[in-house]
């Protein structure tokens, strides 16, 4: 005789076949929301239309567990390399796209600063820091420097008589110990120095300069991709300069621009090395505001965003998704500027 089956079986039973369907369903449309896009972007005709509303809904929930894939993945290739002047900075153009911005929920490294800092249920306000992943339109191409600013190059505006006038601040030049340390990324700057660079330079030159948004950055920084690293899921050796990630590079400083492969756009040093000013003010969580790729900002925002990690960084630290919220007077070791250039 046959043991009778529980009486909650059956109904648990129907529940969890309700519940693959419907994630079923989602996941079917997700994809085809991304194709949708990977068309637009591929074929060169993007009209920036919304996704209907069912894909759309699709795409984000989807998205926040899985990490699916970025529309136009397969064309992403080194930019158009240029300069506006003899020295200044080399820019990479990036073309307009569509990409997922932030990590997973499971993505490994995700939760780690919220176990790493005590006490840790004043971290709870920051567990999706990383999140929700949004789908984000960059409209317009734009370049990106594709070195960070050096010692060289900051010093060369430092040097300029016109620095102060132009920008309203005083020259200064961070003091980094002795040896030649032209070649290496620039450091101990703030965001407030970030942007005296870039209006300085925009003077010089006659172009719009400025310090990108989180969504430009991270969209420049992915290239394409979604694992926790723009090469893959493991941080490997030699590809960045971060803590434990290079035998070439073991000083636990900021280094020389360019020691390590570019990413798929043809950027250097987009993770390790330094950690780079965006214009975003910080939030506990990505807002909807930035899914144009302009950067989100409020009056007298207390904390800024920096991103791409540093020399002296653990691998987590260095993912493309993981954002710090210092404050914009933060001039510590670590600190450097990647700038962003508008193009017409």
């Amino acid at each position: 005789m046959t043991n009778p089956k529980p009486f909650w079986r059956r109904p648990f039973n129907f529940f969890l076949g309700l519940v693959v369907l419907i994630f079923a369903v989602l996941y079917l449309l997700a994809q085809s929301a991304l194709s949708d896009l990977d068309a637009r972007v591929t074929s060169g005709r993007d009209d920036g239309a919304p996704l209907p509303g069912a894909k759309a809904q699709a795409l984000f929930l989807i998205s926040q567990v899985l990490p699916l894939w970025q529309p136009g993945a397969s064309t992403v290739a080194p930019g158009k390399v240029f300069t506006d002047c003899p020295d200044c900075p080399k820019m990479v153009e990036i073309p307009a796209g569509y990409y997922l911005i932030g990590s997973p929920l499971f993505e490994g490294g995700r939760y780690q600063q919220f176990f790493g800092r005590h006490p840790i249920r004043a971290q709870f306000q920051y567990l999706n820091r990383e999140g929700p992943r949004r789908l984000v339109h960059i409209a317009k191409p734009f370049a990106l420097s594709q070195y960070e600013v050096t010692f060289a190059q900051w010093d060369a505006a430092q040097d300029d008589p016109e620095w102060e006038t132009l920008t309203g601040r005083a020259p200064r030049k961070p003091l980094f110990g002795p040896g030649d340390f032209s070649n290496r990324a620039v450091t101990q700057i703030d965001q407030n120095d970030a942007h005296a660079f870039a209006t300085w330079l925009s003077h010089k030159t006659g172009q719009h300069y400025r310090i990108p948004s989180e969504a430009e950055w991270e969209y420049a920084a992915r290239a394409g991709t979604t694992t926790r690293y723009p090469w893959g899921n493991d941080i490997g050796v030699n590809n960045a300069a971060c803590l434990g990630c290079s035998d070439t590079w073991k000083e636990m400083r900021i280094g020389p621009v360019g020691m390590f492969p570019p990413n798929g756009f043809g950027l250097y040093d987009m993770i390790g090395n330094g950690w780079e000013w965006v214009e975003d003010c910080f939030t506990a969580s990505h807002p909807a505001a930035i899914s144009d790729g302009s950067a989100y900002k409020f009056p007298n925002c207390e904390l800024v965003v920096f991103k791409g990690g540093t020399a002296f960084s653990t691998p987590w630290q260095n993912r493309s998704a993981m954002r710090v919220g210092p404050h914009p007077y933060n001039n510590g070791e670590g600190s450097t500027i990647r700038l962003l250039r508008e193009l017409d």
